[in-house]
């Protein structure tokens, strides 16, 4: 494991001391982290979804397709509700229900307090293979998902209603981004649209010279992905104007997370890059055995993600050094999430975590 920082030169003695203020400040949080568990829970099945937190509860769906609700602050069970099928990616929520699809196609809602199904959804093309990979969007009235058939669904939150599809032609394994009133969405083609939310109605699109299959991500009026031929690409939603592309060298399969002047993300021979988000520039990056596939959570100066080879890491933001890990007994593809000062994660090995 080691880290690779691009190196700089400050010309004056004044600028380089308030460079290593800043980098001693940023890496202030990094030191106060404690890394310690606050609660495991067993769930006695690989946990292959990433964690909500909502209505007091962690949600996060595991592979013989459990959508789990723990108590946030003690990890007991709330509720569990059993789709018979796996649940992969994040579920979303719009306050008063949890939606989450299902590998075999099937996409549910259920009520956020006690668990009970509100209503489920299958395609009507039966003979079309219809799993849904990523994560849901909830945006307004509607919530969205991507389908392996190539569709796009935008469904009637309350009521289970279809509202509108949007056919990109070809396999899905990307998760949609809502942000004021668009949805974004990647495809296995390498194409990129920003779709009219409410309509469906295609507004703009671009290219990439391989599938894109995680999420864009959205931040101070830009938007980013990356895609498998190694490219992180960033475009300003207003005006459409492309802003930078970034070569990785290799497949990108993580979303990439946006915070400050930085952004971060993971790719499949197992790099977390750090580049600086006006220029693209690379900042520095960490090396693990195996991949990543675990999208990175930014906390207090420290950047976390997993690992295929079952190991959560935690690095300085602003270096890229190590600086807490913990090993589980499989890999970890579950994203991190952090939330009220605790970082929640699930494990293949079978485990949801919270530690703080």
């Amino acid at each position: 494991m080691r880290s690779r920082i691009k190196g700089t030169r400050l010309p004056l003695f004044i600028g380089g001391f308030f460079a290593l203020a800043a980098l001693f400040f940023t890496a202030a949080g990094a030191f106060a982290w404690k890394g310690t568990m606050k609660w495991s829970y067993d769930a006695q099945n690989s946990v292959s979804g990433s964690p909500l937190a909502a209505d007091g509860k962690i949600l996060i769906g595991d592979s013989e397709g459990r959508l789990l609700a723990l108590e946030q602050k003690t990890g007991s069970l709330a509720w569990t509700f059993s789709t018979g099928s796996a649940i992969n990616g994040k579920p979303a929520s719009n306050g008063q229900a949890v939606f989450a699809g299902t590998a075999d196609g099937r996409f549910f809602s259920l009520n956020i307090h006690s668990g009970q199904q509100l209503w489920q959804f299958s395609a009507p093309e039966k003979n079309t293979p219809g799993s849904v990979w990523g994560s849901p969007a909830s945006g307004g009235e509607l919530v969205y998902f991507n389908s392996a058939d190539g569709k796009v669904y935008a469904m009637d939150g309350a009521k289970g209603t279809l509202v509108w599809t949007f056919d990109t032609g070809r396999e899905l394994r990307s998760s949609p981004a809502y942000s004021e009133g668009l949805l974004f969405v990647g495809t296995y083609e390498g194409i990129f649209h920003a779709l009219n939310a409410k309509t469906g109605k295609r507004e703009w699109g671009g290219g990439s010279g391989g599938p894109i299959n995680t999420a864009a991500s959205i931040s101070d009026g830009n938007v980013y992905f990356g895609s498998w031929d190694g490219t992180l690409q960033a475009v300003r939603i207003k005006g459409v104007i492309p802003q930078w592309k970034y070569s990785a060298g290799e497949s990108i399969t993580t979303t990439a997370v946006p915070l400050g002047n930085r952004i971060f993300f993971g790719t499949v021979n197992g790099k977390v890059i750090a580049l600086d988000r006006n220029s693209g520039g690379l900042l520095w990056e960490f090396s693990v055995p195996g991949g990543v596939h675990s999208a990175p959570a930014v906390h207090e100066g420290m950047v976390f993600f997993g690992s295929d080879g079952g190991t959560l890491f935690g690095l300085d933001a602003a270096t890229g050094r190590e600086v807490w890990k913990f090993q589980s007994e499989r890999e970890i593809v579950s994203d991190p999430l952090f939330f009220e000062g605790v970082l929640f994660f699930g494990s293949y090995d079978g485990k949801v975590y919270a530690f703080e």
